[in-house]
């Protein structure tokens, strides 16, 4: 299995755990306390490994696989700005919609290079 399967089926988990939120904010809960960070630094770590998997690849590389990391990054540091920082109490289900469309987009552009 190569680094960007493992970093696909890590982001693909991640993103599971993210649509838990969701739900569990949807319902009008909060989710445990353990969920976000955890969310955030299992984004942050499939980000490195795709990083890494990415510069693994040399000029070989596709272009789609450096297109996803910007994407996935650009949704982990909007998802920091957000829920961390800006809307630390009540999160708007927009906010969540988007920072989750901003995953799936990446999760898209990353699937045809794992070969599954």
């Amino acid at each position: 299995m190569s680094f960007t399967q493992i970093a696909f089926l890590l982001f693909a988990a991640i993103a599971a755990g993210g649509l838990t939120m969701a739900a569990i904010i949807a319902f009008g809960k909060s989710p445990p306390s353990f969920m976000g960070p955890g969310h955030g630094i299992g984004g942050l770590a499939a980000c490195g490994l795709l990083f890494y998997a990415n510069l693994q690849g040399g000029d070989a590389t596709p272009e789609a696989a450096w297109w996803a990391l910007i994407v996935f990054v650009s949704g982990l540091a909007g998802g920091l700005l957000l829920f961390r920082v800006l809307f630390k109490g009540a999160t708007p289900l927009i906010l969540i919609a988007g920072h989750g469309s901003v995953a799936a987009l990446g999760l898209y552009l990353l699937y045809p290079l794992t070969g599954f």
